[in-house]
């Protein structure tokens, strides 16, 4: 069964997503996103909620442009709501502006992806 990941990010954000998903996808793992797999005549917020569903994992991007942004916590609400491991990358910054619920959370630094990445790939192969 193919592994599925849902990268919540901002329009603002839209270059690193793009970087996070074709990263992710090199190691054999699908990557849900609303730029690339939208539907003419769908909602957004439709098929936010289907493929948050369908995903094994969610990843919250959040940056200085998105850290006070009310589309990500909601994501984040309803990514622990349906049971999902979330898994949030921290880009630019501060551990003083982070809030308090993504330091609650074992949360990535962009410059350690490639860590991250190496272990996702040993999880999709034994998996």
């Amino acid at each position: 069964m193919e592994y599925k990941i849902f990268i919540s990010s901002t329009l603002k954000d839209i270059d690193l997503a793009k970087d996070l998903a074709q990263r992710i996808e090199g190691v054999g793992v699908k990557v849900y996103s609303v730029e690339k797999n939208a539907v003419a005549g769908e909602s957004i917020v439709k098929r936010i909620n289907r493929d948050l569903r369908e995903a094994d994992e969610v990843i919250i991007l959040l940056s200085d442009s998105s850290i006070n942004n009310p589309g990500l916590i909601s994501e984040i609400g309803a990514a622990f709501g349906l049971g999902k491991q979330v898994t949030p990358v921290v880009v630019g910054v501060g551990a003083g502006e982070i809030p308090p619920i993504i330091k609650q959370m074992n949360y990535i630094k962009y410059d350690q992806l490639s860590k991250y990445i190496s272990n996702l790939e040993r999880r999709v192969k034994a998996a």
